[in-house]
């Protein structure tokens, strides 16, 4: 009777182990096998516009971005749909400021890169698996880029906003003050002594535009803004005289008359070494621009920049860029300094001038001759000017001949060998350098010979 019993109990045990195991693994399955929610897809954002660059002449903003080309991961191509310039007038105090309070100055297209614009939708499903360079077809062409057809990833683009009574108008921003702590009682601070800092003057912020670029990906999403760029709003000096253009045959000079309000009182004239505190309007040089702009109806890839590399304390700029039978127009803008921040005035009216080539070559040196049998041999040194076409050999008869050219067009050898003299007659020689606008050198030195 003991043994049915034993063998129920062992049954019994087996049972439960077996039910324990089960529970455990009901219990691990669903942690390894069971999937969890669905992740969110990865969003690409574009990465900051830049170099963000913002910069007045006169009346007129100048706003250049560079399209990025690269999301905030580093990705390449970059999805971006758009690039916007905001601006406002006023302190924001960041970004959201000017996105929510700003205007938008402008929206600037963005192109998808060749090989996405020309792919369908089948082969963008199927681009995974690779296809050989040789093997893909050509992007269609596209057009060129413009505000109109967009640009493409990486172009740097300018844009100008106008400033007129809108843009000078300050905004007035909503701002949340929090106190950190509750003041203090006047009990508390009775019979207490407080030192109190010496008074500075408080400087106001001089009244300033803002500006903040940001790309748009295809899902209408933000990216990372560029950093604030600002231009001062305060007046500048007023246009300079139309310049007065001369030229030698290496350079132009451009001349001008200042204008009143921008006469140096400080430092001799001179572009002064150090800047005021607060807004007080100082005298800061000249600038002198190539003018005119790119033609209308293109957009400028760069903010138009001086010739100068910094300001000049005043008139004359030398160009050395010559070049003859090319029209040169140059226009002139005062530089006024506001503290550690400068503003260029409205330009001055343009002149122009073509460059004409009536400067003649120097005198060929050194004219030697050398008497054989029926023959006298000259040789010259060589002139080093880069418009030089050739030389004309002149000779007269000795006394009172008159030269008369042996050459008939200009030769460009430094060497001459004339073979129509006359065994007993004595000859004199010049020789003239002729550059390729037929101006004419002072003949060189003389020399006389006689052929044997």
């Amino acid at each position: 009777m003991k043994r049915p019993t034993t063998g129920r109990l062992r049954t019994a045990s087996l049972v439960l182990r077996l039910t324990l195991l089960a529970a455990i693994a009901a219990a691990v399955a669903p942690a390894c096998g069971k999937k969890g929610p669905p992740l969110p897809p990865l969003v690409k954002m574009p990465a900051p516009p830049d170099p963000f660059v913002a910069r007045r002449l006169g009346a007129v903003a100048y706003l250049q971005v560079r399209i990025p080309s690269a999301n905030t991961d580093k990705t390449t191509p970059a999805d971006i749909e758009r690039v916007e310039i905001y601006g406002l007038t006023g302190t924001p105090a960041g970004n959201e400021d000017i996105f929510k309070s700003g205007t938008l100055v402008a929206s600037i297209r963005v192109r998808k890169p060749p090989e996405e614009a020309g792919e369908s939708k089948q082969a963008r499903q199927g681009r995974h698996q690779y296809v050989p360079p040789a093997e893909r077809p050509a992007p269609p062409p596209r057009p060129p880029a413009s505000m109109e057809t967009g640009f493409d990833q990486g172009d740097t683009v300018v844009v100008t906003e106008q400033l007129g009574p809108e843009q000078f108008r300050p905004v007035t921003l909503k701002t949340k003050v929090t106190l950190k702590r509750k003041p203090e009682s006047a009990q508390a601070i009775a019979g207490t002594t407080v030192l109190r800092p010496i008074d500075a003057p408080s400087l106001a912020p001089l009244p300033a535009r803002v500006y903040v670029a940001v790309g748009i990906n295809h899902k209408g999403q933000k990216g990372t803004a560029s950093a604030e760029r600002s231009i001062l709003l305060l007046g500048p000096a007023s246009a300079p005289s139309a310049p007065t253009i001369t030229y030698t045959e290496n350079a132009f000079s451009v001349t001008w008359t200042p204008p009143a309000d921008a006469e140096p009182t400080e430092a001799s004239g001179n572009v002064l070494p150090s800047m005021p505190i607060g807004s007080r309007q100082v005298f800061g040089g000249f600038n002198v621009y190539e003018v005119p702009a790119p033609p209308s109806g293109t957009e400028p890839a760069r903010i138009p920049a001086p010739i100068n590399e910094k300001p000049l304390p005043g008139p004359p700029l030398v160009d050395k860029r010559m070049t003859f039978g090319t029209p040169r127009c140059y226009g002139v803008r005062a530089v006024t300094l506001f503290g550690a921040q400068q503003i260029e005035g409205e330009a001055s009216p343009a002149t122009c001038v073509t460059p004409v080539d009536t400067f003649p070559p120097a005198a060929p040196t050194s004219l030697r001759a050398v008497g054989s049998e029926g023959a006298v041999s000259l040789i010259w040194d060589a002139n080093k000017e880069s418009d030089l076409a050739g030389y004309l050999v002149l000779r007269a008869g000795v006394p009172d001949g008159e030269f008369a050219p042996l050459t008939p067009e200009p030769i460009k050898t430094t060497t001459f060998n004339d073979t129509t003299v006359k065994p007993g007659l004595r000859y004199a020689y010049v020789v003239v350098a002729v550059d390729t606008s037929k101006n004419r050198s002072a003949p060189s030195n003389r020399v006389e010979e006689s052929g044997r």
